[in-house]
């Protein structure tokens, strides 16, 4: 049996001369890199989780805005004697060209119909009366004939915007009929 003597321990200590350390200090900026690079993605999930959550509000928001239009339309009194009508007259190229819900100026008079979603800033809807010319055939013509006299029947396009927090805006539209008795 062969037992080491403090000869044979110092031999093998000159032998070695650091490379465990080196080894240890490559294997530990690997795994650094690794680890660093797995953060990164889980915080941009959590940043695109974040987003489609708000998108999410502001879409449900903007939605309940498009009803609380249609409710103002559809209620005894005229939406013309409130905030956020507009009457644009003919529409010259199509019902898509007419644009004014982009502008800052329309959503400044826009009616706030008082809801309360957490996490969104401001619900807002634009009515607006499409006075459109019926039978040309062209963009204009969506095959309206108004059947009576009543000056609140005709077509009325509802825009609603709602912006979330973290600035996530959705604006939605929907065109109604109306046609009194």
């Amino acid at each position: 049996m062969n037992i080491p003597t403090s000869a044979s321990f110092a031999s093998m200590r000159v032998r070695q001369q650091g490379v465990a350390l080196i080894t240890g200090l490559i294997f530990m900026v690997v795994l650094t890199l690794i680890v660093l690079a797995s953060m990164r993605g889980s915080i941009l999930e959590e940043k695109m989780a974040g987003n489609s959550r708000s998108q999410n509000l502001a879409f449900q928001a903007a939605e309940a805005g498009l009803r609380a239009g249609e409710q103002a339309l559809n209620s005894p009194v005229d939406p013309a004697t409130g905030p956020g009508y507009f009457d644009i007259g003919v529409v010259p190229t199509g019902v898509a060209s007419t644009d004014d819900w982009k502008t800052t100026f329309v959503w400044g008079g826009a009616a706030n119909p008082g809801l309360v979603y957490p996490g969104v800033e401001s619900v807002q809807y634009v009515i607006e009366k499409l006075s459109l010319r019926t039978g040309t055939g062209g963009n204009d013509d969506l095959g309206y004939t108004p059947q009576s006299g009543n000056p609140r029947d005709g077509l009325y396009r509802i825009t609603a915007r709602a912006v979330a927090s973290g600035n996530a805006p959705v604006i939605l539209q929907s065109i109604v009929n109306i046609e009194q008795p």
